[in-house]
């Protein structure tokens, strides 16, 4: 073909284009039902030397927080879904179809590529690593690579990932992936998140909660989640509105009716409950509800004998873990001592308590676009009670990129993760001392991940991914030798006390089963069948080690665990 007809071609192809992203929207009796028709974009199994689920499709934290601009063409919500994968990894057609953009007006830099399939359907692949040899036109076949994954940030350190979307062929419509690609979506969401749940609406939780009920979205219509009532409340955006005094209801009777061991049983109704914990006694399960015309507010089920829900704190809060304090978030963070009503600001939308909750660190983050240069300043306070409650002796103690706190090691260590320099490659784990500010490193790697700290501080997980093999995998620290160990599984897990850990693994099964680690013998035992799955890894172990709750089939569930 001579140059002058490839010129006249390119110019049809992006004229039609241009119409497409102008057309009319199709009515959605015209696109095909979501019938597991499409596969994954990448080959093999999820690990940390391949790839993971990274952002959910739908009303995610992190879309809410820039709803008025990344995700404004989206109605605000993050319209298609993220899979982390280290730069070069091939990304394959999830589904037959034929080329019909390269390099579109999509963004998705720094290349991307849109396929289109039959039922009136499109599929976008964004953040690709260069520009695909494919040419307009070309027919796909499902499984056949068509590029290779990229960095949004450009560097293949900061944020390796690809994005995925699933249009209408006019590309005004932007689709849940989840019914349409084939996939485990609960054990993918097991791992690899990029720490964005769900946003939710105070004045409606119940709505969008999990995976397969985020909402479709249209090019720009009107915002989805533009919440009065958003909850976490982000940075610089809308507060919260709190009453005067956090009341507290006296509803923690319990009547033991010596549930069996290791066999789960519902203890909600359908579609009742939001993110539920334990209250400090383990006694009752305490989550986000909004069952009648009252403001959403705390509430509880007794998990040994289910009786209707009572409400265990008039507004939604959080609390420290020994429930002397109440954590009202906002732009600043509002501590009140329930005891007395008494209130101390914190200039954070974050804190943490030290173990005696006699103190509190936070941090305060400027903006920058690229994630891993987000500057981090690290400070703590003591929490003096008396003669009234006051927050003294604050102070910096470091500054941080692309990180911040982990955890409290004890009542004069912090656990941080991040670099020590914005232009460095890698991450710190490391211990800061309060008494010296002096750091000591534990470890670096491009990321660490799921950073989770023992009751007293001892051992840390984590796991690293997309690094080199040698620094891939989950490991168990121990704080006071700073020895590493590589743990032999991957997936969700929690501390049950200081030296156990119970996990449900990544791998494909018919039900998640829990499992316990334990990191002083070096031995596995398992716990429970939950005889379904985890719905989005949103699963809680009690303070004593005694029960899990977990959210499965829209319900909450709890198991005894053996002890």
């Amino acid at each position: 073909m001579n140059p002058r007809a490839v010129l006249v071609l390119f110019g049809l192809g992006m004229f039609s284009v241009a119409l497409s992203h102008s057309a009319p929207a199709l009515p959605m009796s015209q696109l095909a039902a979501p019938a597991r028709q499409f596969s994954l974009p990448f080959a093999g199994a999820p690990s940390v030397n391949t790839w993971l689920l990274g952002q959910l499709y739908g009303n995610t934290t992190g879309a809410y927080r820039r709803r008025n601009t990344d995700y404004r063409s989206g109605q605000g919500i993050h319209f298609g879904m993220d899979f982390s994968a280290k730069c070069g990894t091939p990304v394959l057609a999830i589904g037959d179809g034929v080329v019909s953009e390269i390099d579109g007006s999509h963004g998705s830099a720094p290349h991307n590529l849109v396929i289109e399939h039959a039922g009136n359907l499109s599929s976008l692949y964004g953040h690709l690593l260069r520009r695909s040899s494919l040419r307009i036109g070309q027919r796909v076949t499902r499984g056949q690579q068509i590029g290779l994954s990229g960095d949004s940030q450009l560097t293949c350190y900061s944020a390796p990932h690809l994005h995925l979307e699933i249009r209408d062929k006019s590309h005004q419509r932007f689709l849940n992936p989840v019914g349409y690609i084939n996939a485990d979506w609960n054990t993918l969401a097991l791992l690899g998140g990029f720490g964005r749940g769900y946003q939710r609406d105070l004045s409606n939780p119940r709505k969008w909660q999990t995976l397969e009920d985020q909402p479709n979205a249209r090019r720009g219509g009107v915002l989805l989640n533009n919440f009065a009532l958003p909850y976490p409340v982000a940075a610089n955006d809308r507060t919260l509105s709190y009453p005067n005094r956090i009341f507290r209801s006296n509803n923690n009777q319990t009547d033991d009716t010596s549930n069996p061991i290791g066999v789960p049983r519902a203890i909600s109704s359908a579609g009742c409950c939001v993110a539920p914990f334990w209250n400090k006694d383990s006694s009752r399960v305490l989550f986000i509800d909004k069952p009648n015309a009252s403001p959403a507010a705390i509430y509880g089920i007794d998990a040994s004998n289910p009786q209707p829900a009572k409400r265990e704190f008039s507004s939604v809060v959080r609390l420290s873990l020994s429930e002397q304090f109440a954590i009202l978030s906002g732009t600043t963070t509002i501590l009140e001592r329930l005891s007395t009503g008494e209130r101390v600001s914190v200039p954070s939308t974050g804190v943490l308590f030290s173990p005696s909750e006699q103190q509190v660190a936070w941090s305060v983050s400027n903006q920058s676009r690229r994630f891993d240069t987000i500057q981090s300043t690290i400070y703590v306070a003591t929490l003096t009670l008396e003669p009234r409650l006051r927050l003294s002796n604050t102070r910096a103690m470091a500054v941080l990129y692309g990180g911040g706190i982990s955890g409290w090691l004890n009542e004069q260590t912090l656990l941080l993760n991040g670099k020590q320099k914005a232009a460095s490659r890698e991450r710190d784990l490391m211990r800061l001392d309060l008494t010296s500010q002096k750091i000591q490193v534990y470890s670096s790697a491009i990321n660490f991940r799921g950073v989770s700290v023992s009751p007293n501080g001892q051992n840390v997980l984590y796991y690293v991914a997309f690094d080199s093999q040698a620094k891939n995998g989950m490991f168990v620290l121990n704080t006071r030798t700073g020895q590493k160990q590589k743990l032999p599984w991957l997936g969700s897990y929690r501390f049950r006390d200081a030296s156990r850990v119970v996990f449900i693994p990544m791998q494909a099964s018919q039900t998640h089963v829990l499992l316990e680690w334990d990191l002083r013998t070096g031995k596995q035992r398992k716990l429970a069948d939950l005889q379904s799955k985890v719905a989005g890894d949103d699963w809680q172990i009690s303070p004593n080690g005694s029960s899990v709750v977990f959210v499965a089939n829209s319900r909450l569930n709890v198991v005894d665990l053996p002890m």
